[in-house]
Parts: structure tokens; sequence; C-alpha cells
């Protein structure tokens, strides 16, 4: 059984250096690669420590949201889906990217990242 703690609201890390593995498996790990007016953003769950995805612990959800829009969404089950999304979308350097996901077990989590 997983002694992490049950959390609430939205949780970030200030600092990845220094994170626990704990934070850094529920992290969203934002990438971002520019082609043109488009940039092809990616968000991996579990990049820095790896995620459960059993029937009991997994990732429910990822959104990115540009310039504090949502602009997509990813729903998935245990089991038969990594905790991946990525997206093409045609917005401006410097915008602000923000990916979100909800763990079943610790709830959502929040990163951000700015377009190249």
């Amino acid at each position: 059984m997983n002694d992490a703690p049950i959390l609430s609201g939205i949780n970030t890390v200030a600092d990845v250096d220094s994170a626990s593995d704990f934070e850094k498996k529920h992290l969203p790990h934002i990438a971002c690669v520019r082609d043109g007016d488009r940039v092809a953003v990616t968000v991996i769950v579990g990049h820095l420590v790896s995620h459960p995805n059993q029937p009991d612990h997994f990732i429910q959800w990822i959104e990115v949201h540009a310039a504090g829009t949502p602009v997509a969404r990813f729903d998935a089950s245990a089991v038969a889906v990594d905790p991946i999304l990525t997206c093409v979308l045609n917005i401006d350097a410097g915008t602000e990217i923000a990916a979100m996901e909800n763990c079943n077990l610790h709830g959502a989590w929040l990163a951000t990242a700015v377009a190249p």
C-alpha cells in the first residue's frame, strides 16, 4: 500500500532539483519544440520518477493550457494507457503553457513552461 499522503487542491513543486521522489513522480514534465508557427507540446507524467499505472493508482487525466486557456485534455485509464499527451499549438513565443494532471490517489499537480 502506498504510504504517501492523500492531497487536495493543486500541488506544485517549487524546486525540481530538491523535490522528493513522490513529487517527481507526480509533476508533469513539459517539453516544447517549435516548428514555424506551431509548437509541439509533450507532457509526460512520471518522466523523472516512474508513476504507477495500476488499477488502484494511476493518472486519470492530463490537461494543457496556453495563456490560461484550456487547449487539450487527455483522459486515461489504468494499466492500458501511459500518461503522455502530445498536442500541436499555434502560439507565439513566450506564451505560458501549463500542464496539469490528476492522480486518482494524490490529486492534481501543475507545472508551467514558456513556449519557445
